[in-house]
């Protein structure tokens, strides 16, 4: 869509019972969760030889939303890391999708943290109003939001219907859709993540006009 993902070596899930995926291209890695109704739920996690459980994951049971796995160095340490992307909310114009990053330690795999884009966007913004609409003030961008009518003032906007995690050029990033009212877009605020202080921070915002 606004990022060029990259492709996991991944096979589709069946979910007809317990259905795992195959493993990563060159990584021993294995993502498996068994269909609970509209959910996929009880999913375990194989790096190796280890397998780790998590009961309280879901992901909608949709054939055209498949979970997506990676092994990619996100961290930057030399180390590849694992990365699970899961839809939570799909249709009628609302998409969620949530990310877990795991690092290898000693101890096995770690997950980390990864700051709320939302949160990111909610310490980074600033909106004033002009006599010819609302400028917007996210990060170093700035964007005029025209009134619709004369005398209208203090513009609502929201991005909480489009919530999009995504990996693009080994950088994990996540798209927020910028909405006036339901159904009327702005734009699309794009977050990039740096690994900082043993977890994932938004450090720079781009805002895409539509």
């Amino acid at each position: 869509m606004f990022l060029s993902l990259l492709l996991s070596m991944m096979t589709a899930f069946s979910f007809n019972g317990h259905a795992c995926t195959k493993k990563l291209d060159e990584a021993n890695v294995q993502l498996c969760g068994k269909e609970d109704g509209d959910w996929v739920r009880h999913f375990m996690l194989r790096v190796g030889k280890e397998t780790y459980a998590f009961p309280e994951w879901e992901h909608v049971n949709d054939p055209k939303a498949i979970p997506q796995l990676y092994s990619i160095d996100v961290t930057e340490d030399g180390k590849e890391d694992v990365v699970v992307f899961l839809v939570k909310a799909r249709g009628n114009g609302t998409y969620k999708n949530e990310v877990h990053v795991f690092t290898h330690s000693q101890s096995g795999m770690e997950e980390v943290i990864v700051e709320d884009p939302r949160t990111v966007v909610l310490k980074s913004m600033k909106m004033k109003e002009t006599d010819e609409g609302t400028e917007l003030v996210i990060d170093h961008v700035h964007a005029l939001i025209p009134y619709n009518r004369q005398g209208e003032r203090g513009i609502k906007v929201t991005f909480d219907r489009f919530v999009k995690y995504a990996i693009d050029k080994q950088k994990l990033k996540a798209v927020l859709l910028l909405e006036r009212k339901k159904g009327e877009y702005i734009g699309s605020l794009i977050v990039t993540y740096e690994y900082k202080d043993g977890l994932f921070q938004g450090t720079h915002i781009d805002f895409i006009r539509h």
